[in-house]
């Protein structure tokens, strides 16, 4: 049952998703509101986020950390809190710290501040 709703949704998120973001676009633009535009792409880069811990997480726990602290998976939490709990802790891998640098590059403290309690 599962796999066929991932298919489902994995069929409406590609259909669909374009034509919902080009809407989100030219109303935020006939409107004139920044706040709606920021808000909708600040809510989207976290359910990918999410999305990514999830479908990565196999793959991340095995090159980016090096130990079972906080292992990524969770579908409530993001990339950049897992990474940022791990940091604390020091069970960052080189890779992890690379992608914890980049991400602090883009957004200072980034995975710390992302931290999810």
């Amino acid at each position: 049952m599962w796999v066929l709703m991932f298919v489902v949704a994995f069929i409406f998120i590609v259909f669909f998703t374009p034509i919902g973001m080009v809407f989100t676009i030219v109303m935020a633009l006939i409107e004139w509101n920044y706040d709606v535009f920021n808000i909708y792409y600040k809510n989207l880069s976290i359910s990918l986020d999410q999305f990514g811990n999830v479908a990565l997480a196999g793959l991340f726990n095995l090159l980016l950390i090096s130990a079972p602290y906080h292992l990524f998976g969770d579908p409530d939490e993001t990339i950049s809190s897992v990474l940022g709990k791990n940091k604390l802790k020091g069970t960052l891998t080189y890779l992890g710290k690379r992608l914890d640098a980049l991400l602090n590059g883009l957004d200072k403290n980034h995975s710390i501040k992302s931290i999810e309690k």
